[in-house]
């Protein structure tokens, strides 16, 4: 098939954070053997928005001489800013081409947790965002499929067609040899990302003579940030890392953690680490956080608890007791990773849901 493939990051970019599905994504696409006419170019602010324009102008004169059979949309993590994006996109919609639109983040649906700015500069973006973001509901009415990264994710919203698209892993590669009660952790430390939690958990792990020690890979900015009675123990290791880097470091490790809180946000937000973390047949001590838990359950990959310090610490110290269900959890994450959690998995799926919409 030739897909129009419209995303708002800049490719060739490390593929971290926000940057990492759009990149899987398109990457799978091109395994499948579909031919792949790319829209990219970070939205970012006024400074970028030329270069986003001109990809946009590109692409449109490119519909002049072509009818791509599907075009799937990555969203940005903020809306859609430029008037041109949208009315490309409408353009798209008017030849009768089916559109797949997967909605990143929705943290606006959420205001209590994520309270807007009031500064007179913050005030004036949050209008400015709200005005786009009216926008861009009103332009998905001409998606044929709205994906979310979990079907509870779409009990906030009322469009025709709202389907579940996860984050996906990479097969091939080597499971993790284990090192003796070793975790890692790679990810965020602040806020909702429950790194002070995680830390915490493994003092209380490590008060004892049994050791326990945690690989945490995270961002330097973010671990300045930590209170400096957390960051000390002869049981953690950090370290500054992405990409390639992460391998010898998910080769040592016998069980992954994610710590994040709990709250409505976190409850129907799935983390791309999860099935980074089962690629490496790697069990998962997860919080009972709703769409992450149901996910640990179905592919029976580990446990889950509550987001409290000690029940971390407990949640963990009992998966490590049991080295018989260690290794069944394992081969789970793999076996599963293989059945339906693969990035080529989720290209699929979108080719095979859109080939029956447009007309």
């Amino acid at each position: 098939m030739l897909i129009l493939y419209i995303t708002y990051i800049d490719f060739g970019a490390s593929a971290s954070g926000s940057a990492v599905r759009p990149q899987k994504m398109y990457r799978a696409f091109l395994d499948e053997g579909h031919e792949v006419k790319l829209l990219c170019g970070a939205q970012g602010d006024f400074k970028t928005r030329k270069n986003r324009l001109d990809a946009v102008a590109e692409v449109s004169r490119w519909l002049d001489d072509h009818r791509p059979d599907l075009c799937y949309i990555e969203s940005p993590v903020y809306p859609i800013l430029w008037s041109a994006d949208r009315k490309l996109i409408r353009r798209v919609h008017r030849m009768g081409i089916p559109i797949g639109y997967f909605y990143r983040d929705f943290y606006w649906k959420f205001p209590g947790l994520y309270p807007r700015r009031r500064d007179l500069i913050g005030a004036a973006k949050e209008r400015f965002l709200d005005l786009q973001q009216a926008r861009t509901d009103a332009l998905l009415k001409c998606a044929d499929i709205v994906y979310f990264p979990s079907e509870a994710a779409s009990a906030f919203f009322s469009y025709k067609d709202m389907r579940a698209l996860p984050p996906a892993g990479e097969g091939g590669n080597p499971a993790a040899a284990g090192e003796a009660n070793t975790s890692i952790y790679v990810g965020g430390l602040s806020g909702d990302y429950g790194g002070e939690a995680l830390l915490r958990a493994f003092a209380i792990l490590n008060s004892g003579q049994e050791r326990y020690p945690l690989l945490l890979v995270c961002r330097e900015r973010e671990w300045a940030g930590i209170p400096e009675e957390l960051k000390a123990g002869s049981w953690l290791e950090i370290h500054h890392t992405s990409g390639d880097g992460l391998l010898p470091l998910y080769e040592r490790a016998s069980l992954a953690v994610i710590p994040v809180r709990r709250n409505p946000y976190t409850d129907i937000s799935v983390n791309i680490k999860f099935y980074e973390y089962m690629s490496y047949g790697l069990p998962v001590a997860s919080t009972d956080v709703t769409a992450i838990a149901a996910l640990v359950e179905l592919n029976g990959v580990g446990r889950t608890a509550g987001d409290t310090p000690e029940e971390i610490a407990e949640n963990i110290r009992v998966m490590f007791s049991d080295r018989e269900q260690l290794g069944r959890w394992a081969a789970n994450a793999r076996r599963a990773l293989k059945d339906n959690n693969l990035w080529i998995h989720r290209a699929r799926q979108v080719v095979r849901e859109l080939s029956g919409k447009g007309r």
